[in-house]
């Protein structure tokens, strides 16, 4: 396999470097919330030093060289959906346990979740199914215990079958 030109791997380099700035910049213009100047002026700096570091890990692959499937990311949509619900569950759980205590909240779920090999794409797999699995207010990923294949969570209120904890759908794969 022939090496790409140099000209080539510039601007590879540029265009995950402005996507991962893109990226974060709406991240974080979501989290403030606002477009004043001093934010404006934070916000760059924030963008360049989180594109360059992405860029940084990206050259290196300091991420232990985790890999992602474009079906999987393509799933991304689902915890976010549940975020409005999870958040009115999550504050009827807050003033019910204001009006009437109880000692315990929640409860524990294991889901099946089948692991493969320790390769790059499977450290990837679980590792997105943690982070994302997390993402909604009403569920904790613990994590994914590879010697029983299971995932392992936590729900204030135990909603749904094994999707409320494997959101991405990506134990069965």
């Amino acid at each position: 396999m022939t090496e790409p030109s140099r000209p080539w791997v510039i601007l590879r380099r540029a265009a995950a470097w402005f996507a991962a700035g893109a990226l974060a910049g709406l991240l974080y213009l979501l989290l403030i919330d606002t477009t004043s100047l001093p934010e404006l002026i934070v916000l760059a700096a924030a963008v360049v030093i989180a594109a360059t570091g992405f860029e940084l890990a990206r050259q290196q692959q300091t991420a232990g060289g985790v890999t992602a499937r474009v079906s999987w990311l393509a799933r991304l949509h689902r915890p976010v959906l549940k975020v409005p619900s999870d958040v009115a569950v999550v504050s009827m759980l807050a003033l019910r346990q204001v009006v009437r205590p109880k000692r315990v909240n929640g409860t524990f779920r294991a889901v099946p979740f089948r692991c493969g090999a320790e390769e790059p794409a499977e450290t990837g797999r679980r590792a997105l199914a943690e982070s994302m699995g997390s993402f909604a207010p009403n569920t904790i990923i613990i994590g994914v215990d590879v010697e029983r294949e299971l995932i392992l969570g936590h729900q204030l209120r135990p909603t749904g079958g094994a999707e409320a904890i494997d959101v991405l759908g990506l134990g069965s794969e």
